[in-house]
């Protein structure tokens, strides 16, 4: 072999050596954290993945709740709603008034009410607290602060008898009662009247939609798109005579599933911590 050879192949090779060190020490590669889930829009922490732009294919899409349509997981869990109720007051809505009413037109806010506006009879504050109760058996579909104006929010999703899918949604609340995906039985509380961190006076902001799909959007609307009248809605679906006030069947169903249902086995300070669970639901 050359001696120009028999000195340049070890150089090549010790070169080839340090330079791939160096690559490996210094020019690592970071990997991206792992997705944690994926269930709902509400707990997502990933984007869809669809371009923002055409013109920059590399730029992700941030996550729209707009475009969240019901999986057929989750369209299959909503449960049927054969009867609505009030949201406040008795069934028929006594000791309420509706402030605001569905379309109504507020200059100030630049739009048509999507809503209704329903407070206790006291005005101001004073129902600052009160009960607010499922409208009719449903799947809770949201549980969370949408935004500042909305306040903590509920939102759950009903199947009429006739197949077709209603969404009713609870705004500026004082305190969430339910739990995301959870099966609530109408006339339940799922929450309390609030002020949207005292932004508002009391009340509650009552909205029944139409969709497949669900987000909180905007209070304000020219247009109501897919939601409909509460009051009207409510009236409608009601499916009983007015001296008719029996509970929900799904509520009794659940109650007598709690009540009949084994307790596991637990240490002392979980058994302290069930009891006090117990005396906070008794209140």
């Amino acid at each position: 072999m050359p001696i120009v050879l028999s000195r340049l192949v070890p150089a090549l090779f010790f070169g080839l050596f340090f330079y791939v060190g160096y690559l490996m020490m210094f020019t690592h590669h970071v990997p991206e954290a792992p997705v944690q889930s994926l269930d709902t829009w509400q707990k997502a922490d990933a984007p869809y993945g669809i371009p923002l732009n055409l013109n920059e294919p590399s730029v992700t899409q941030k996550f729209d709740p707009r475009m969240q349509l019901h999986s057929p997981f989750e369209a299959a869990l909503i449960p049927r709603a054969p009867r609505f109720e009030a949201a406040m007051g008795s069934e028929h809505a006594a000791l309420t008034y509706n402030a605001q009413g569905f379309m109504e037109v507020n200059s100030m806010r630049g739009g048509n009410h999507t809503g209704d506006d329903i407070n206790g009879i006291g005005g101001q504050d004073s129902d600052f607290g009160d009960a607010v109760y499922a409208v009719a058996n449903g799947l809770v579909v949201y549980a969370g602060t949408p935004s500042d104006g909305w306040g903590k929010t509920i939102i759950l999703a009903h199947r009429l008898p006739d197949g077709r899918k209603l969404h009713s949604m609870y705004a500026h609340l004082n305190s969430i009662e339910v739990a995301l995906q959870s099966h609530i039985g109408r006339g339940a509380q799922i929450g309390s009247v609030g002020t949207a961190g005292g932004r508002y006076l009391a009340h509650l902001h009552l909205e029944m939609r139409e969709t497949d799909g669900f987000s909180p959007q905007a209070g304000y609307s020219s247009h109501p798109f897919d939601r409909l009248d509460p009051e009207a809605t409510i009236t409608a679906n009601r499916n009983a005579n007015d001296d008719s006030l029996n509970p929900s069947t799904l509520s009794i169903l659940q109650q007598s599933k709690r009540s009949k249902a084994p307790l596991p086995e637990m240490d002392a300070k979980s058994a302290l911590k069930f009891q006090e669970f117990l005396q906070r639901s008794s209140k």
